[in-house]
């Protein structure tokens, strides 16, 4: 890059009050965006009673088959989703880390020890009657259904990342006087005897977490063994008796008090336990059978229902292990319409997530939620109930094959990008016709990231040859128009290309990021990192296509061009975090410092100390200020960040910092590794500063890095290293951001991304 002329720089000062002024104007009409109500709250009729049926491994493509006729029907008149079901990363749920999770209103875990074992008053563990076990473990033996790990549980959410209080909705079930009923019983152990220490699965009764309280108990209900009766041909040679079920159910429902009632179609839950002991086919018939009696359960409990002043939550927690982590979701209550759901925390119609399903149902009875639950309730947006079930079925199936394409293209694209970067370093020793074409294949490769969001959205495509060949052509097309357009105005091409991918970035968003579903730099809802705004392989792109580009203007347009480059800064950063677009804590807190990084170098001044420190309050100060405006927002738009504000108010910074730890945490494993690597980064980054800088081999300012390089260089080095440790993707990040810079790296080699050749 050639530097620029000296005296074309603005004064700083006097151009920093100028764009803070724009940034401000901008903050101010995106906030006027999202003022309105998204969709109907759930609980804008409070009900008497709640019942909850759970069915687990059910999704809507078993509905759309038409084998369960009862769903189909209580479907196509209830407001329904997809539950998104994940976790922890990208690792499915087991049925009690779901139904903790339910019961805390956070992603929770499962303890170690006694993991789904529950007990009825009358039952023993061990040959240990259940009532000397609850007078050890809690004084006294009070009524009901007893959760034998929730000591275990209650350290092991303690100590993981995301610090769930489990029993939250049960407390605050129990602090309103609402009744709590559990009907479950999923064991699947063979040769069980009682007074002998039982084998692994003898008790699988994890849905009493669902409802207990912090002492782990569930006031009524049963999940003994006189809900099973005996069957040869069920797995396990038992099942559900249908006439035990729903005996236990009407002795409960039908008292004359406010009560929440969860039933568990549990030969669900053993049939998939049994299917790694059977063959293919009979692990399909035995699944089928499963089906089929708990679509048939569902009528019998649904007969018994007053839709006048019932609500009705039906809802499978965890997904098959075949399908992307999705599961039916379906309220019906009095004052509901029909359509999709969502919740402030998706901010997305049609999916909800299981942190949702507690505010949900506290919402339904009219009871405020406690601040220890992090979902939100569910809101209906309107939607046309013709075919309903066959677009919640498609999603589920586009995020397999989108999950499925991510290691194949990004290892196309990789492998290019090599080739590309060694080839421009090697360009004397390629034939004249081969360097002729190295320009547009680095316009190409850029122009490939938009193409994956745009044919990502193209319903004709679904086969990986199809989808490979649609992005191929697209960014062939692109990288010889940009090659071309180069050639008429040097320069042109690599500001198009970059601002290209800048764009539709943030458009995207700007609209509801349509493109960012299931797409291969998006997000996947069955991984359930995100359901709105950017994930972190699109802040990767868009953070470092940003960089690049303000750069680029910059250096093209003399004091205009820093003043375009300091606004899209600025803009980015606002479409970043602010809570009605892109709402991304990490993100925002990667954008400020790299940003700022960028600028200060761009407007020519020296890197200091003090420098650093002001970015890094200003990060700070960029995600309360967002969280500040998420929280003046009506309560039915709240995000997490208007949580943040409310702590903060409070004078609770835990949550802050917890909200960071959970981030490094999800990156590397772990606290105390997060920590140490968070600790080498930046020692690694002032050890740079000080030989390179401190010592004089570097000087940003002077001939060996001219302005434009260094300022490029230094804020995609802040970008990649605070992103590795702010967001929860590890290395993704860095080595997405390389898909830009790679080719950047290329055009220099080049010469073709400077003002002049």
């Amino acid at each position: 890059m050639s530097p620029g002329p000296r005296d074309s720089s603005p004064r700083p000062r006097r151009l920093g009050t100028h764009c803070l002024g724009t940034v401000a104007a901008l903050a101010a009409v995106l906030g006027l965006a999202g003022c309105g109500s998204s969709g109907q709250e759930v609980g804008d009729q409070p009900v008497g009673r709640v019942l909850m049926v759970s069915l687990p491994g059910v999704g809507w493509g078993d509905v759309r088959s038409g084998e369960l006729p009862n769903l189909q029907a209580f479907a196509a008149d209830a407001a329904v989703g997809d539950l998104s079901t994940r976790i922890i990363g990208r690792h499915d749920a087991t049925t009690i880390d779901a139904y903790l999770t339910i019961g805390a209103g956070t992603r929770a875990v499962a303890p170690i020890v006694d993991r789904a074992v529950a007990l009825d008053p009358d039952e023993s563990y061990g040959g240990i009657p259940a009532a000397e076990i609850l007078e050890r473990r809690l004084g006294s033996v009070p009524a009901g259904i007893f959760y034998l790990a929730i000591g275990e549980a209650l350290d092991a959410n303690d100590q993981s990342a995301f610090g769930a209080e489990v029993g939250t909705l049960g407390d605050a079930l129990h602090e309103a006087g609402i009744g709590r009923v559990v009907i479950a019983n999923a064991d699947s152990a063979e040769g069980f005897v009682s007074d002998e220490p039982p084998p692994e699965g003898a008790f699988v009764r994890s849905a009493v977490t669902a409802l207990m309280d912090s002492d782990g108990i569930v006031p009524d209900g049963t999940v003994g063994r006189d809900l099973l009766m005996d069957d040869p041909d069920a797995p396990f040679g038992r099942r559900l008796s249908p006439r035990a079920v729903l005996s236990a159910f009407d002795d409960t429902w039908n008292r004359d008090q406010r009560d929440v009632v969860l039933v568990e179609a549990s030969d669900l839950v053993r049939a998939a336990f049994y299917g790694p002991r059977a063959t293919s086919a009979q692990r399909q018939a035995l699944r089928a059978s499963a089906l089929e009696d708990a679509d048939n359960l569902l009528g019998k409990l649904l007969e018994r229902i007053d839709p006048e002043r019932d609500a009705v939550v039906v809802m499978s927690p965890v997904s098959r292990s075949a399908s992307p982590a999705l599961g039916v979701i379906a309220v019906r209550a009095p004052g509901i319409d029909s359509g999709l759901l969502e919740s402030a925390t998706t901010r997305r119609a049609g999916y909800v997530q299981l942190a949702d399903v507690a505010p949900t149902v506290l919402s339904l009875l009219g009871e405020e939620a406690p601040d220890e639950i992090e979902g939100r309730s569910f809101q209906v947006v309107a939607e046309d109930a013709t075919g309903r079930v066959g677009r919640l079925a498609d999603a589920a199936a586009a995020a397999k094959f989108r999950d499925q394409l991510v290691p194949l293209v990004t290892t196309v694209i990789t492998t290019v990008i090599i080739l590309l970067v060694l080839a421009t370093t090697r360009r004397a020793r390629l034939p004249a016709s081969t360097r002729r074409w190295l320009p547009a294949v680095a316009f190409g490769v850029l122009g490939a990231v938009p193409a994956t969001f745009l044919v990502g959205r193209i319903d004709a495509v679904h086969s990986t040859f199809a989808y490979l060949t649609a992005v191929t052509v697209i960014a062939a097309a692109w990288g010889v128009a940009a090659a071309y357009l180069d050639r008429r105005r040097p320069g042109a091409g690599s500001v198009a290309s970059v601002g290209l991918i800048v764009a539709v970035v943030g458009a995207d968003v700007l609209l509801g990021a349509p493109l960012q579903l299931n797409t291969v730099f998006g997000y996947s809802v069955g991984v359930a990192g995100r359901f709105a705004g950017l994930g972190n392989l699109a802040f990767a792109l868009f953070g470092s296509a940003t960089i690049v580009l303000a750069v680029l203007l910059a250096e093209r347009g003399g004091s205009r061009g820093l003043r375009l480059a300091l606004a899209v800064l600025g803009l980015v950063v606002l479409i970043e975090g602010l809570p009605m677009l892109g709402a991304d804590v990490g993100g925002t807190i990667s954008m400020v410092p790299a940003f700022g990084v960028t600028a200060l170098i761009l407007m020519g001044r020296r890197i200091g100390l003090r420098e650093i420190v002001g970015l890094g309050a200003a990060a700070v100060a960029a995600v309360l200020g967002f969280a500040f405006i998420d929280a003046a927002r009506t309560p039915q738009q709240h995000t997490h960040l208007a949580r943040l504000a409310d702590h903060v108010v409070d004078g609770r910074w835990g949550p802050f910092v917890d909200t960071l730890s959970r981030r490094w945490q999800a990156s590397f494993g772990g606290a105390e590794l997060a920590g140490w690597i968070m600790v080498a980064s930046v020692v690694l980054a002032t050890g740079l500063y000080v030989v390179l800088v401190g010592s004089g081999r570097m000087d940003i300012n002077g001939p060996r890095w001219d302005r434009w390089t260094n300022a490029a260089v230094a804020g995609l080095l802040v970008l990649g290293t605070v992103g590795l440790v702010a967001n929860d993707s590890s290395f993704a990040v860095p080595a997405t951001m390389l898909i830009v810079v790679g080719p950047f790296i290329a055009l220099r080699n080049l010469d073709m991304v400077g003002a002049r050749r």
